[in-house]
């Protein structure tokens, strides 16, 4: 009984057990989950019986004891806010509590009629005494089995079904998800929330579920749970989720942990009809091809691309994903049916996204755009194709006046999509002010709030379940921009500075005033802090730290070695210009933020000024955008010959080995894309980098727009040692066919 007691108190609070009711309320509970879940059913066998011999002498207290048990169940309804309609079916309802919990995201008033079906008499009562206080005329509770109940005559349907942790309670759960497929209208939503074990195991084969992250539950977590929850008839095995999952299509699918009690695995899912939208593969099939004749998700594709023999020729893997899917009667994987069109579908469950250990390694852009637009005169008939990296770039070329009208995101790691996918969704529904919090100051306290309640609608399943995960990126002390890899570069400076007590010199340096002031600050204390042979040989040499922390992979450092001799006087010829170029404090938002972990309303990129908001935050603003979670040459592999004008590769090209395999594979993909005139932008910590000769083989002529020397910058950040524009002529060589 103490044992009981214990765990009991848990639910409560131990201050809880200080009130004499609250105290009564546990042993209740404690009593009747532990020692007598079922004793006194006449038949066992009956599912009402077993339910009402559970429930009767806890109803009371019900909605007291669940509030730690059941979690999720806020963070559903938020979700659900943007997504409900008319008519609400609400399985295993109990007290109605969900109900209450729903009236404070839209009212319940609103809505033209609620159904709560519960089989327990019990909390039927609780109920109607709750629904009745609450003077709800359109709330109707009938108790019943959710297998058998029968709707009103004038009822053919509901827009909205949830089951609050009812699922697992059901003994004929199929005839029951089954049920729900049948009475819920064409374009509504399902939403469960309940608890589960399961391993990762059991998913072989299936690209439909939305989101794998923390699905999978250890052998003694599954084995324990499932026993504990067994005694009191609530099953966890995963063929409930797993049925659910076949017969629907997947919006969102969210894994927990419920952290106040033994991390009891919980899940929450929202789906729709799998079949909702016949068109709808290749629609989407269109949209990440059809480049740049991209469209949004309501509108019918263009004509598929096809050789001169009528045969189509170029299909995207999300269409390829689902013709699978359609064959083994699948839903559709989860990127169908998002609000938003801007992820293109990818398998996360390939080998090749497992290297990023959970995270990204740029929370912010380290290229300067402003040189990117001098450079390339961006105009609105162009279509660009650029590494994501953060999004800062991305999103600054989008607000330009001069923006181009379709944009390819491309980047390998899945995270750093994730992030641009939330900047893009916080640009379709926030306000300014939350906007500049999150990626202006890197913080926002109600982070989490804004994430459930107004930016998961917009976001796909992988990159909402990514950020609820990693709330404290923006809830945290530090904020966003202490995270990433990247991060250990900036603390290991900021632990430099405090080492040499000149942390308020840095302060000053980002406060001068002027250049001369900006370079006495620099060249008297906070250059010989960083720039001296002890920083140089136990930081800038070590090969963990460059790549760690800097995203400097070897091929790369020697290129640095090659340009500068040594890291330290690649870093002084970096840095050294820098101070003389433009002020820290109000015109370089990059090291300002590696120095302030923040931005400035005058000092930050493109995309946060005010005046960008106002262009970005425009319906349909951002339709054009599309992200890619691939290697580009498997993505522009996809996209219509000769539809691409601008290509902006970063450095990437410096990570590849000099026997020059990847590089021409790479090349002759891009040249495939790149219509006649297109030009590519790309950047070296060379000089003269090797795989220029490359592009020229391939038909490109290449042309250095910056090449930095000794004394001199080449942009706001001076990081690279060059910068290049592969122009392809018109008229020149034609990239052979890809295979």
């Amino acid at each position: 009984m103490i044992i009981a007691l214990v765990i009991a108190a848990g639910l409560l609070g131990l201050t809880a057990l200080l009130n004499f009711s609250y105290t009564k309320s546990i042993v209740i509970f404690a009593w009747s989950c532990f020692f007598k879940p079922f004793n006194g059913a006449t038949d066992l066998n009956d599912q009402q019986a077993a339910l009402e011999s559970f429930y009767q002498s806890q109803a009371s207290i019900y909605d007291i004891t669940r509030s730690t048990l059941l979690k999720g169940r806020e963070m559903m309804y938020a979700i659900l806010f943007e997504s409900l309609r008319f008519r609400i079916l609400q399985i295993g309802g109990g007290t109605g509590w969900n109900i209450e919990m729903m009236d404070q995201y839209m009212s319940i008033a609103k809505f033209k009629a609620v159904y709560l079906i519960d089989l327990s008499p019990s909390l039927c009562k609780i109920a109607r005494e709750r629904i009745q206080a609450k003077k709800w005329s359109n709330v109707h509770v009938i108790c019943a089995d959710a297998t058998a109940f029968a709707m009103p005559d004038d009822v053919k349907s509901a827009d909205l079904v949830t089951m609050s942790y009812s699922l697992s309670m059901i003994p004929t759960f199929y005839a029951v998800v089954d049920r729900i497929e049948k009475l819920l209208s064409r374009n509504g939503i399902v939403a469960v929330v309940d608890f589960y074990a399961q391993s990762t195991a059991s998913l072989c084969g299936r690209t439909n579920l939305g989101g794998e992250l923390l699905r999978h539950v250890n052998w003694l977590s599954r084995t324990f749970w499932r026993l504990w929850f067994e005694f009191d008839r609530v099953y966890l095995d995963p063929a409930r989720r797993d049925y659910l999952e076949y017969q629907f299509g997947t919006i969102k699918s969210i894994n927990s942990r419920n952290t106040a009690l033994g991390r009891i695995p919980y899940y929450i899912w929202l789906g729709c009809h799998k079949r909702r939208d016949p068109e709808r593969a290749s629609k989407i099939d269109a949209m990440a091809t059809e480049s740049p004749y991209l469209l949004p998700v309501s509108t019918s594709p263009s004509l598929p691309v096809v050789d001169e023999n009528g045969v189509i020729t170029v299909r995207s893997k999300g269409y390829e994903a689902a013709v699978v899917n359609l064959q083994r009667n699948f839903p559709l994987p989860s990127f169908f049916y998002q609000t938003e069109a801007w992820r293109i579908f990818y398998d996360e469950r390939l080998p090749k996204y497992n290297q990023f250990a959970g995270q990204y390694i740029y929370a912010f852009t380290w290229e300067d755009p402003r040189e990117d637009d001098r450079i390339l005169k961006f105009k609105p008939t162009d279509t660009v194709l650029a590494i994501t990296s953060a999004g800062d770039n991305v999103l600054t070329y989008a607000a330009l006046p001069t923006s181009p009208r379709r944009i390819h995101c491309v980047d390998l790691n899945p995270h750093q999509n994730h992030l641009i996918e939330l900047k893009l969704a916080a640009f379709s529904t926030l306000e300014y002010a939350d906007i500049w919090q999150m990626f202006g100051e890197g913080r926002h306290p109600d982070f989490e709030n804004l994430l459930v309640s107004k930016l998961a609608p917009k976001l796909s399943s992988h990159a909402l379940q990514y950020w609820i995960r990693n709330t404290k990126t923006f809830t945290g002390a530090k904020g966003l921009y202490d995270t990433g890899s990247t991060r250990w570069a900036i603390r290991i400076a900021r632990y430099i500075f405090w080492i040499t007590d000149c942390t308020k010199d840095v302060d000053a340096l980002c406060k001068a005033t002027s250049i001369a002031e900006q370079k006495i600050i620099y060249n008297t204390r906070v250059r010989p802090a960083i720039i001296n042979p002890w920083v140089a040989s136990i930081v800038l040499k070590n090969p963990m730290f460059l790549w760690k922390a800097l995203g400097v992979p070897v091929h790369q450092a020697e290129m640095i070695s090659s340009t500068a001799g040594d890291f330290l006087t690649y870093i002084t010829d970096t840095l050294d210009p820098i101070i003389e170029r433009s002020l820290i404090s109000t015109d370089n938002y990059f090291y300002y933020l590696c120095l302030k972990g923040r931005y400035t309303h005058a000092n930050c990129p493109g995309y946060l000024k005010r005046e960008a908001f106002q262009r970005l935050s425009k319906p349909g603003a951002l339709d054009g955008i599309r992200i890619h979670t691939d290697e580009i040459v498997d993505v522009v592999a996809r996209i219509r010959r000769h539809s691409v004008t601008i290509a902006i590769v970063m450095d990437h090209m410096d990570w590849f080995d000099t026997d020059g395999v990847d590089a021409t594979k790479e090349i002759q993909a891009l040249n495939h894309a790149i219509k006649m005139g297109g030009r590519l932008l790309f950047r070296s910590a060379s000089k003269r980098p090797w795989y220029t000769k490359v592009y020229e083989r391939e038909g490109f002529r290449c042309e250095a727009a910056q090449v930095r020397e000794k004394r001199t910058s080449i942009d706001r950040t001076n990081m690279y040692a060059s910068t290049w524009v592969a122009t392809k002529p018109n008229g020149g060589l034609e990239p052979p066919t890809l295979r």
